[in-house]
């Protein structure tokens, strides 16, 4: 139905035909009687699009400011307002000043390049060009000219391509610099009230990208070893700005996700402030990547602000905090470590075990952090260094195990960094060349580790290959089970639990072929902790509609309950996540079946926690997120956050709950004074 609507609007507005005819055949028996068809007519196509997407509009329509509601179905923050000639003239009126100033003439373009295929059609690019006359309402009644561009469904691609033959010396560079300015906040000395109402301009509009910003003549302080937010804050629309230029935070800044962090200085982490140099580059990838250089010592602590994300928000599976940033010259010392522990010039086999056996000792020696608390910024800057020595797993097959798995612990989960797709992109390569030392039974389980930990960062379509690249493996030709270590196997079956992006006939298919191997006498708790990944009611990072249906899942209950296990404590915790309340009803089970879960689990004590699960919705918390990826997650990732003013209000509701609940209760026993 879609494609028939795409092409039927495709043919009419390109002026092949007056009306197209729509069909929708019917199904089994009602083939033909149950046929739907609609005629799509030229003057009801030009009324919903030009009136509801291209309608003439007034500069007096005010741009209203939209205020969300707290609490939002699922689904993306579309742009409330339709009309895009609203929003074209929205923004040239932001930029009439500075048409008047520079071109000395109204701000009504001299020509317009239309591009992508919407822009196609000879009647919207007329309509555009008349809305903005019309918005302007100049005396001169000339529209703006068009700019000749053949093909505007490749227009994209032909400017990627032309920029990256420019990037390698031919052809010529047109840049227009950074579309918008970006500011650091900072606060006054002076200021005792230590409110950051004031930010510093660090990209001024029109930098060209890869620039370097140094900020040498104005001397700032740097807070360490404490919690500290750098606020950042962009405009498309001020003009004048420039690099180090102090301005007054107001509406005409628009605020960025900031970093929240701790800047690691000194042995004993006593807090303090310390002089600092600022230093920035605008980087050709999006990024802006912030230095602070200390005037009193040599060290040199790095963020980085992921601006093209940051500029129109962009919905994600984890939002991403680092708790810690170590100084560079540390991070340093162990990129050079690691550098070492995977080179060639280690000869003997025991050495070289030796050497990458105390990599990780001596990397949590350097930071004076176990590799738990290693922040997100950090174990990635290894993972970086990694990607560079992947040659190194050639060597040996010591090299190749140690490899995968300090590659997966770096890059898991896969997700919550601005770089990980391309990271993720450069471990696809390697896994399209296989293990290298195949035999190797250690290097195979940490092959499937490595894909376990980083399933969460693999598009939808590299998990499908993933599970077809591995059926003949699981599952043999015509059904028969192929022979391999019960270890590795296991270590399958948990890389295969956690790729949530799987189709769900995908997920049906393997959950059942899982329980068929799950047997009370046999059964570890891993098989277990993967069937409740699989028919998970609430997924980690994957989409809503990667969810097995409840009825499937009943049945994987029931066969669960009907079984009598040695050991029950992993089966409740599989059932608590397969029965999960959500509060969604096409997720959720039945309540029967709930009650008949609550009933097997309830003689144990060790379910008390888990029976909540089934009892009322439980937001997920860090504690439970660690367990249910198969380890601990990086500091600095956080999947599900309940934001502070709403556990403030949530608070006060309980305590306001809790004081009319005692009220009643002492009114009912005549008791006249009411102590809390």
């Amino acid at each position: 139905l879609c494609h028939q609507c795409r092409q039927a609007k495709e043919n009419i507005l390109n002026g092949q035909s007056e009306s197209e005819k729509i069909t929708l055949m019917g199904e089994g028996s009602s083939l033909i009687a149950g046929t739907l068809s609609a005629d799509l007519k030229r003057e009801d196509l030009e009324e919903t699009l030009l009136g509801g997407f291209f309608p003439l509009v007034d500069p007096e329509t005010i741009k209203k400011r939209i205020i969300r509601k707290g609490i939002t179905e699922l689904g993306l923050p579309y742009e409330p307002e339709p009309a895009i000639t609203r929003h074209l003239g929205w923004f040239l009126e932001h930029h009439k000043e500075d048409a008047a100033k520079i071109l000395k003439k109204y701000p009504i373009p001299d020509l317009i390049l239309f591009n992508g295929g919407s822009l196609k059609p000879v009647l919207i690019q007329e309509r555009i060009r008349s809305a903005i006359r019309h918005w302007f309402k100049e005396e001169n009644t000339e529209i703006p000219g068009v700019l000749e561009n053949p093909d505007p469904d490749l227009a994209v691609a032909l400017g990627a391509s032309y920029y990256g033959l420019v990037k390698t010396g031919k052809g010529v560079r047109v840049g227009s610099g950074s579309p918008r300015a970006y500011y650091l906040a900072v606060s006054k000395k002076k200021d005792k009230s230590k409110d950051r109402n004031h930010a510093i301009c660090l990209v001024e509009r029109g930098l060209d990208e890869g620039s370097k910003i140094e900020l040498k003549d104005k001397k700032f302080e740097v807070l360490t070893n404490q919690p500290v937010a750098f606020d950042v804050f962009s405009s498309s629309f001020r003009s004048g700005d420039t690099c180090g230029d102090l301005v007054k935070i107001d509406d005409s800044l628009t605020s960025l996700p900031p970093i929240q962090t701790v800047v690691q200085f000194g042995q004993k982490g006593v807090k303090t402030s310390i002089p600092v140099h600022i230093e920035a580059e605008y980087t050709e990838m999006g990024t802006l990547s912030l230095w602070c250089r200390s005037l009193v010592s040599s060290h040199r602590w790095q963020l980085q602000f992921q601006l093209r994300a940051a500029s129109g928000y962009i919905p994600g599976p984890a939002e991403v905090t680092d708790r810690e940033v170590f100084e560079s010259s540390m991070v340093e010392n162990v990129r050079l470590e690691v550098c070492k522990a995977f080179s060639d010039k280690i000869d003997s086999v025991g050495s070289d075990k030796a050497v990458l056996d105390n990599l990780v000792k001596k990397i949590a020696k350097i930071v004076e952090r176990p590799k738990e608390k290693w922040p997100l910024s950090f174990i990635r800057s290894i993972s970086d260094e990694l990607l560079k020595l992947a040659a190194a797993r050639t060597l040996s097959p010591v090299r190749e195990s140690r490899w995968l798995n300090l590659a997966g612990f770096c890059i898991r989960p896969g997700f919550g960094d601005g770089f990980d797709e391309h990271r993720i992109k450069a471990l696809w390569k390697i896994y399209n060349k296989g293990i290298i030392h195949s035999k190797n039974p250690q290097v195979r389980s940490e092959w499937w580790i490595m894909w376990r930990r980083v399933a969460g960062g693999l598009k939808s379509g590299q998990q499908r290959q993933f599970l077809q690249d591995i059926t003949l493996l699981m599952m043999g030709k015509k059904g028969t089970k192929v022979s391999m270590p019960p270890q590795e196997r296991l270590e399958i079956w948990m890389a295969v639990a956690n790729m949530e992006k799987l189709l769900v006939k995908d997920k049906i298919k393997w959950g059942r072929l899982l329980l068929s191997e799950i047997k009370p006498k046999k059964c570890r708790p891993q098989h277990l902790w993967s069937l409740s990944r699989m028919g998970a009611r609430e997924l980690l990072y994957g989409p809503a509609d990667r969810v097995i249906p409840p009825g499937e899942v009943s049945s994987w209950i029931e066969t669960l309950l009907a079984q009598d296990w040695q050991n029950p404590r992993p089966v409740g915790t599989a059932l608590a996540q397969l029965a999960r309340r959500t509060g969604d009803r096409m997720r959720d089970l039945d309540h029967l079946l709930i009650e008949k879960i609550i009933d097997w689990m309830t003689p144990y004590e060790f379910f008390i926690s888990d029976l909540r699960f089934l009892t009322k919705v439980a937001p997920m918390v860090k504690q439970e997120e660690s367990t249910l990826f198969g380890e601990a997650l990086p500091a600095g990732i956080v999947l599900h956050v309940w934001p502070a003013s709403f556990c403030m209000c949530l608070s006060i509701l309980i305590l306001k709950l809790v004081y009319f609940m005692a009220k009643k209760s002492f009114r009912h026993q005549g008791t006249k004074t009411l102590r809390i």
